[in-house]
């Protein structure tokens, strides 16, 4: 193989590829990055840990076809160090060599032809959505699914169509994220994304410049298209939560209206105290009293007593909350805008939302409370 490449193309292109690789020590050539040039001009590199694969294509000047597989890392940063707009990729005698206008880097290289065979797209219906309203619907659903591997049916972010809504959930059991938006496409679709797909999907679409994004589904597969960059995963088939169900059970006859940055300003302070709680992370006292909400936390060293005026609609209560929780949903809400909370009593759930926005819901489980 020989071939001519911008390299700031090839940096970016590589770091779009490389978030699909993971260390895998047991087959060591995928967590390696997949190059070749191909007979019919195009550059394609890509990367996968079998379940997730992503492939980008990008233009450069081929004089010799082949395949290369290579470890990324070193080859990025050396390519971050240099220079030159042009370089040269020749693999020769088991080597990737990397040629500028004053030198010459080598690379050990693995069999290309060990390298899985993974097809660059899939069958079936697909649509075209929005790059930036994809991204950010994945980022406004994605931190409520569960961070562990262990239960899989959470490990992911669901998206469900049909009647021209489209609906993204997550939950870990602990809180759950529902949000809703309108979509012209008119068929229906119930499938849940892996997390290590969505956030990898996610800087994908950042990373880009296109307008709209292809997704199409097909049995135990999804895939997405931006531009020259595919995004191929598998899917999770395990039953997702009855989250319709757990949204119709949150009762409340208690309603809080409260400055959206405001009372974020107040839960940033109360983190720092609360952050390292050793025995209840994250978990601060908020009392509801009269129009008024105090927000106590500890450390091991310090106490904090935080107050903000708010408009009240029912009894008082006094409610153990995870301040990361609530922080985690409340940086995605427009902040000129009030924040509503929902509540009943201190061992009930409570529902989140922006006042002017009922399609985006969070509801979030009560910590013991610690006198």
């Amino acid at each position: 193989m020989n071939i001519k490449v911008d390299r700031q193309e090839f940096l970016k292109t590589l770091r779009i590829v490389e978030k699909a690789v993971a260390e895998n020590k047991i087959r060591p050539i995928i967590s390696c990055v997949y190059l070749e040039a191909q007979e019919d001009g195009k550059i394609v590199l890509r990367g996968t840990n079998l379940e997730l694969t992503i492939t980008s294509f990008m233009d450069g000047e081929i004089y010799e076809n082949g395949k290369a597989v290579f470890s990324y890392q070193l080859v990025e940063e050396y390519l971050k160090e240099i220079s030159d707009r042009d370089i040269n990729l020749v693999v020769k005698d088991g080597l990737l060599i990397i040629e500028t206008s004053d030198s010459a880097s080598e690379f050990s290289v693995m069999d290309p032809e060990e390298y899985p065979r993974i097809k660059d797209s899939i069958e079936g219906s697909g649509m075209v959505f929005s790059r930036e309203k994809l991204a950010e619907m994945f980022e406004k659903t994605k931190f409520g699914a569960s961070s562990s591997t262990d239960n899989l049916s959470i490990n992911c972010v669901r998206v469900e169509i049909e009647d021209q809504k489209i609906k993204m959930i997550s939950s870990d059991t602990y809180r759950l994220v529902y949000l809703e938006d309108h979509t012209e496409y008119e068929g229906s679709l119930k499938v849940s994304i892996p997390l290590t797909t969505v956030e990898a999907l996610i800087k994908t679409l950042r990373t880009l410049d296109e307008e709209n994004v292809e997704f199409k589904f097909e049995e135990n597969q999804v895939f997405f298209k931006v531009g020259n960059s595919m995004v191929l995963s598998r899917v999770i088939d395990l039953p997702f939560p009855d989250y319709n169900g757990i949204m119709k059970s949150v009762s409340h006859n208690k309603k809080v209206s409260v400055d959206t940055e405001e009372f974020s300003k107040v839960l940033r302070r109360v983190q720092i105290f609360v952050k390292n709680n050793s025995e209840s992370k994250y978990s601060a006292i908020f009392s509801l009293d009269k129009g008024n909400l105090y927000v106590s936390g500890v450390s091991e060293t310090a106490k904090v007593n935080e107050h903000i005026e708010v408009e009240q609609d029912g009894e008082d209560v006094r409610i153990s909350l995870n301040v990361k929780f609530l922080l985690d949903f409340i940086q995605h809400l427009d902040k000129s805008d009030r924040l509503i909370i929902d509540l009943l009593t201190s061992n009930s759930a409570i529902q989140l939302k922006n006042s002017k926005d009922e399609k985006y819901l969070y509801i979030a489980m009560p910590l013991a409370l610690r006198d």
